[in-house]
């Protein structure tokens, strides 16, 4: 048996644009949280004992994030990694790939998912373990469906699917990697 924590549209570091002009303080309140919301998921892993961390897209609100936001994200991952627990990231349209700026060393536990989809097993001493297979924006506008281009499964291992994507072309939400449920299975 396998646990992990998902996670996905933390959106850290948000501005709360909305509210910044009108009510500045809880914008400020607000935009803490986000990391508040992210340690406590971080704690969760750790005090759970969880098999692994999934982050399914939007880890931040800009694609081009603060570099102050980019080291309390890369910390968060350093905990669970210092506890032998890794990590997958998955980028979304807000935090695609070329967004990412500073170029920090990520955790060695710590996957984030390249632009071509690909399958990463939980333990690679494990030859059983599960497969986590995933795929990054690498621009923020991906308007074609990603599912096509995954690995075949396989079928003797557990296996984990991480995507950001509008499934069943949501109208609420952008047409961004749009798929279907049928897609997905």
């Amino acid at each position: 048996m396998y646990r992990f924590v998902h996670a996905a549209d933390l959106h850290l570091d948000s501005p709360f644009r909305g509210m910044s002009t009108d009510t500045p303080n809880q914008a400020e309140i607000l935009r803490k949280a986000t990391f508040e919301t992210f340690d406590r998921i971080v704690d969760l892993c750790v005090n759970e004992r969880v098999d692994g961390l999934l982050i399914a897209g939007d880890v931040f609100d800009s694609a081009e994030p603060q570099l102050g936001a980019e080291l309390k994200f890369r910390d968060g991952l350093a905990r669970l990694d210092e506890q032998g627990i890794p990590s997958f990231v998955s980028h979304g349209n807000h935090d695609p790939l070329d967004g990412w700026r500073a170029g920090l060393n990520w955790p060695p536990l710590a996957h984030r998912f390249g632009s071509n989809p690909e399958a990463v097993p939980l333990d690679v001493n494990d030859p059983d373990s599960p497969l986590i297979y995933g795929v990054s924006y690498p621009t923020r506008d991906v308007r074609e469906n990603l599912i096509p281009g995954f690995p075949s499964r396989d079928s003797n291992r557990p296996a984990i699917g991480l995507l950001h994507a509008n499934v069943g072309s949501n109208p609420e939400h952008g047409s961004y990697a749009p798929c279907s449920i049928d897609d997905l299975v």
